[in-house]
């Protein structure tokens, strides 16, 4: 960029915002070229034909967070600003949330002896902590230790995607909407774990994302800081003097990432399969599964609300394949789920038959790769036992759907 080629992009326009008519000024004043100001005139009035929009000083300091990678040049583009304001936007939504839902109400923060938490003392079930409560204290953990690598390795790109992929992703796609039903339908002590968990999260968020978004930042953490029992009321305390978040790995729960990971998968098959028979966002009906039932009778309340079902009904196999002969089914792991709605036989069995393809497609790489000696050789243990357990997967996934397939073409 340079001023006296009329291709400037000032910071302060693109924090501020700036109309048309001042733009088209500020880029063909003080050229080195004059002659050239009329194609400079065209040229912005086709980029910026209303200007440029205020993107705030926080979402022009995550864009270049962003592009702060390795390589010399930069292809800047406003969207990226545009996506980052949405992103400040979301958190303050979310902030607002969460204080609707903790402040002014029991946290959890409360400190207890061992002997009060024993069965009997006062503090005995004062917490009930949920999968998804330590799923997301756990992927929480994670984050840290990816933004602690990345400022050692000074990539703060990935610092910020790092911390942009947590907050969008998982904190306010998935947990701020468990979280809802969790507030909604637990008891006491699981609400009371459910908004400790809230208000902690968002706090440690604000924290570690200071450094690259500081005014945002700085504005909710005053308030949520209190909420969150991290600032005594009146403190003169800053999120720029607090402590920067450190990792905890210890805190990574197993059993709680594969638990949610479940639900996920089961929540993203519905709203495919909802998708595919195009069904209303607001359309409610009954959701038939079979297999795990520990599991599902745990998770239908989630699933009811994240997949906007009217009913779960678990059956065994048999009634399964008998009440979803003509329906689509998907399959997620050891759990075949499908909604009861009339289908058209006809594009369920094309629809079986391009996901028979795929899964016949996944199962030859897979096998292709094992069957590299030097692959198996040379590649990390770990990483071979994943293949081979991806293999399986996809095998008994293809297995189900051709029986699924079987079905739906056999006479009636």
């Amino acid at each position: 960029m340079s001023k006296s080629e009329g291709n400037v992009l000032d910071p302060v326009d693109l924090i501020d915002g700036i109309g048309l008519h001042e733009l088209l000024a500020k880029r063909t004043t003080g050229l080195r070229k004059p002659e050239t100001a009329p194609r400079i005139r065209k040229e912005t009035e086709k980029e910026f034909p209303q200007g440029i929009p205020a993107f705030g000083a926080d979402a022009l300091r995550f864009t270049m967070a962003s592009y702060a990678s390795l390589g010399r040049n930069v292809n800047f583009d406003t969207k990226r600003c545009e996506g980052y304001r949405n992103f400040c936007n979301k958190l303050w939504n979310a902030t607002r949330f969460v204080l609707m839902h903790c402040d002014g109400q029991d946290c959890g923060l409360k400190e207890h002896t061992k002997a009060e938490c024993q069965p009997g003392g006062p503090a005995h079930g004062y917490l009930r902590f949920s999968a998804a409560d330590r799923w997301i204290t756990g992927e929480l953990q994670r984050v840290e230790a990816a933004v602690a690598e990345g400022f050692a390795d000074y990539r703060i790109d990935h610092v910020a995607n790092a911390i942009y992929a947590f907050v969008w992703d998982e904190y306010c796609d998935w947990y701020l909407e468990i979280a809802k039903v969790q507030l909604a339908r637990g008891s006491e002590a699981e609400q009371r774990a459910t908004r400790r968990t809230l208000i902690r999260v968002l706090e440690t968020v604000l924290r570690l994302l200071h450094p690259i978004t500081p005014f945002v930042t700085a504005e909710l953490w005053d308030t949520v800081a209190v909420v969150a029992g991290r600032k005594a009321p009146g403190s003169d305390a800053t999120v720029a003097t607090a402590p920067y978040p450190q990792a905890q790995l210890e805190r990574v729960d197993a059993a709680a990432d594969a638990w949610v990971a479940q639900l996920k998968g089961l929540v993203v098959a519905c709203r495919q399969l909802r998708s595919e028979m195009a069904l209303s966002p607001g359309e409610r009906v009954p959701l038939l599964v079979t297999g795990d039932p520990a599991f599902v009778a745990e998770a239908t309340p989630l699933l009811q609300a994240l997949a906007r079902l009217s009913e779960v009904r678990v059956l065994d196999d048999e009634a399964f394949a008998s009440a979803t002969r003509l329906a689509p089914v998907a399959v997620q792991g050891a759990v075949r789920v499908a909604l009861h709605v009339e289908i058209d036989a006809d594009a369920e069995r094309a629809r079986l038959a391009r996901e028979i393809a795929r899964l016949e497609g996944e199962v030859a790489k897979a096998e292709a790769r094992l069957g590299n000696a030097s692959f198996v050789e040379r590649a990390p243990a770990a990483v071979v036992a994943q293949e081979r357990e991806r293999a399986t997967g996809f095998r008994q996934a293809l297995e189900r759907l051709r029986a699924q397939h079987d079905r739906l073409s056999a006479p009636a």
